[in-house]
C-alpha cells in the first residue's frame, strides 16, 4: 500500500479521489481550514492544515509516497493577487520542496485548461507548472490538465451545476453570453479513472516532467449545452443569449489533446447526455 497525500482533500475532486484511492492506499490530506470537512465525514483520513508548520509536522509523522495536489484558490469573487499567490503558488511550492527533501516518489499536479492570461487564477496555475518543469529533475512530476469536469456534488460555482440549479428553480430569465465558446466537458468519474491510471502507471513514466490532458476530445458550444440542459430539466426559464459580454481574453475553443493519456489505456466512458442526467438527478436530491 502507498501513502498518498491529497491537498484540498475536502474539495469535490480531492474528496472523491480520496474515497476512490483509499481502497488500496493509505490516504492523508491537507485543507486550508479544518472546521468543515463535510465531504469526507466518516472517513478515516488524517487531515492537516495547509501551512508551513503543519506541512513539516505531516512529513515528520508520515512517509509519503505520492502527492496529488488538487487544492486551488479561484479569483471569481475579486480576491486580490496576493491571496492567489499565497494559495496557488507559495503553498504548493513549499510542499514541492518538502516532497523533494523527503524523497516522495511522484508529485501529481491538477492544472487548468484555461489559457495563461485568461485570469489571475489561470496565470497562477501556469506559473506553478513552470516551476514543476524546472524542478522535475529532482522528482517525478505529472501535470494533469483537466478540461471542464462536472458531476453531482460539484461546487455551486461550477458552471454546469450553477446552470442546472437555476433552471430547476425556473428563474424567469437567465442572462448569458452569446454562447459561442466551445468546451470539452468530462464527467468526474472519468477524471478519477485518469488519476488512478497515472498512479498505476507510475513506473512506466519518464523520470522528469509528464503532461497529460484529460478530456473527451469532443467540443460542445455553451449555447448547445444550455439548450440541452433546459430540455433535460424541463425548465421554463428564458435563456437570454447575448445579455453578458465576453470577458477579456475569453477562451473561445478549449479542446484537449488526450492522445498521451489514451495511450496509457484511459478513455472517457460517460457520454455528455448521460452525465448531465446524473448531475441533474443529484441536484434534485438536494434542496434547490
Amino acid at each position: 500500500m502507498k501513502t498518498i497525500l491529497i491537498t484540498g482533500i475536502n474539495g469535490f475532486l480531492g474528496s472523491n479521489l480520496a474515497k476512490r484511492l483509499s481502497k488500496d492506499n493509505i490516504i492523508i490530506g491537507t485543507e486550508y481550514k479544518l472546521e468543515n470537512l463535510a465531504r469526507i465525514a466518516g472517513c478515516n483520513f488524517k487531515v492537516y492544515e495547509a501551512d508551513k508548520e503543519a506541512y513539516e509536522k505531516l512529513f515528520s509523522e508520515n512517509k509519503v509516497d505520492i502527492i496529488i495536489h488538487t487544492a486551488t484558490f479561484y479569483d471569481r469573487n475579486g480576491e486580490d493577487f496576493l491571496q492567489l499567490f499565497e494559495s496557488n503558488l507559495k503553498s504548493p511550492f513549499y510542499l514541492l520542496d518538502l516532497a523533494i527533501k523527503n524523497k516522495v516518489e511522484m508529485f501529481i499536479n491538477t492544472d487548468s485548461a484555461l489559457e495563461r492570461f485568461t485570469s489571475g487564477y489561470s496565470l497562477s496555475k501556469k506559473q506553478l507548472v513552470d516551476w514543476l518543469k524546472f524542478r522535475s529533475n529532482e522528482i517525478k512530476t505529472v501535470n494533469m490538465q483537466l478540461e471542464h469536469f462536472y458531476g453531482p456534488g460539484t461546487n455551486s460555482t461550477n458552471f454546469i451545476t450553477a446552470m442546472i440549479t437555476r433552471l430547476l428553480k425556473n428563474e424567469p430569465k437567465i442572462d448569458l453570453t452569446r454562447g459561442e465558446q466551445k468546451r470539452d466537458f468530462v464527467y468526474y468519474e472519468d477524471v478519477l479513472d485518469a488519476f488512478e491510471l497515472i498512479i498505476e502507471s507510475k513506473d512506466k513514466l519518464d523520470n522528469y516532467f509528464n503532461h497529460f490532458e484529460v478530456g473527451t476530445g469532443e467540443l460542445m458550444a455553451i449555447k448547445d449545452l444550455m439548450n440541452l440542459l433546459k430540455e433535460l430539466t424541463g425548465s421554463k426559464s428564458i435563456l437570454n443569449y447575448g445579455a453578458i459580454p465576453y470577458r477579456d481574453n475569453e477562451l473561445m475553443i478549449s479542446k484537449s489533446d488526450n492522445e498521451a493519456i489514451m495511450k496509457l489505456g484511459w478513455k472517457p466512458n460517460t457520454k455528455i447526455s448521460e452525465g448531465l442526467v446524473k448531475t441533474i438527478e443529484g441536484i434534485k436530491q438536494c434542496d434547490i
